[in-house]
């Protein structure tokens, strides 16, 4: 499910921050829906490149790691390579004042460096994730307002195989840096499973998923949900009324169209120029596995000196009509 914690550990960490608040006039939806949820999940990050005017835009999203207290620790994931060349990182995530808002009424931009972020413990694993307790418990007056997933979202193998070949995907992130600048929003796009989520396509040693969707830079660390809303289809040919989300994995690179190179020196009559030659998607994308994020937790959680999070818990029936 996607939770709200209120309770944000971070075990006497310090990090390294600076906080801007700004107010937000726009009129803040209060999440009920999953879809609404999502949008809630996620944040734009914006990486400061050294001496450079230009900057790096990625994607990364709230997850929780419960401890055996029944706590948890709030983490930002996003890829490795989304940090990697930059000196200061920041994102907005949106606040309140009021411990019981329905919806936000602010927004507060963080700030980290690259060293804050712990890496995932396979160096072929594109993922990072961001310790976020110790600086929303020092928002105070300031409440952080954001969901989170958890644990249960991720599937064991055996439920995967449960899935169809092709199967609707949702995806939330920040295409070019592109987003809803004045409610701190992502943006939505749907897409289809290209490789059975149950099978590993293996790309240069990871074991991915395909999808069929519109990738771009900045999309880097996006979520990939399956979500279905109101009713989906079974292997069978049946129908299942009800909704059905689960994480799939993250969103890390995808392939990309060379006709003749980047950039090479064309032979034009007269006279010899350069011609650039633009790299073209495929609107393929390549996703991280969603278990690797639990992997993930257990390298935060050693970082911490904690006990390993537990395991996603097995799946609980729920009552469904199913038709055929």
């Amino acid at each position: 499910m996607l939770i709200d914690r209120r309770r944000l550990l971070g075990y006497g960490l310090s990090l390294p921050f600076a906080l801007k608040t700004t107010r937000v006039w726009a009129n803040m939806i209060a999440p009920k829906s999953i879809a609404e949820q999502i949008i809630y999940s996620t944040v734009r990050i914006v990486g400061k490149i050294p001496n450079s005017t230009n900057i790096k835009t990625g994607t990364g999203f709230f997850f929780n790691f419960p401890t055996d207290s029944k706590e948890s620790v709030p983490v930002l994931i996003t890829n490795k390579h989304v940090i990697d060349g930059t000196e200061r990182l920041r994102f907005l995530i949106h606040t309140t004042t009021d411990r019981d808002a329905k919806a936000p009424s602010a927004n507060t931009e963080i700030d980290s460096v690259p060293s804050d972020w712990i890496p995932h413990p396979d160096p072929k694993i594109d993922l990072c994730g961001l310790i976020v307790g110790p600086v929303m418990n020092s928002m105070i007056p300031l409440i952080p307002f954001f969901r989170s997933l958890d644990p249960s979202l991720i599937k064991s193998d055996e439920e995967l195989k449960q899935l169809d070949a092709v199967e609707q995907v949702l995806m939330a992130g920040y295409p070019n840096g592109l987003w809803d600048s004045t409610n701190n929003f992502p943006l939505l796009r749907r897409g289809i499973t290209a490789s059975h989520p149950a099978v590993d396509f293996v790309v240069d040693g990871v074991p991915t998923t395909v999808i069929d969707i519109a990738s771009f830079p900045g999309s880097s660390g996006s979520p990939v949900f399956i979500y279905n809303d109101g009713s989906y289809p079974t292997k069978t040919g049946g129908i299942v009324l009800g909704t059905r989300v689960m994480f799939l994995g993250v969103l890390y690179s995808g392939p990309i169209f060379q006709p003749d190179g980047s950039i090479v020196v064309g032979n034009i009559p007269t006279v010899n120029m350069p011609v650039p030659v633009v790299n073209m998607m495929m609107n393929l994308g390549y996703m991280i596995k969603a278990k690797e994020v639990s992997a993930l937790g257990a390298a935060i959680f050693a970082k911490l000196q904690l006990k390993s999070p537990p395991p996603a818990p097995a799946a609980t029936s729920t009552p469904e009509q199913q038709t055929k």
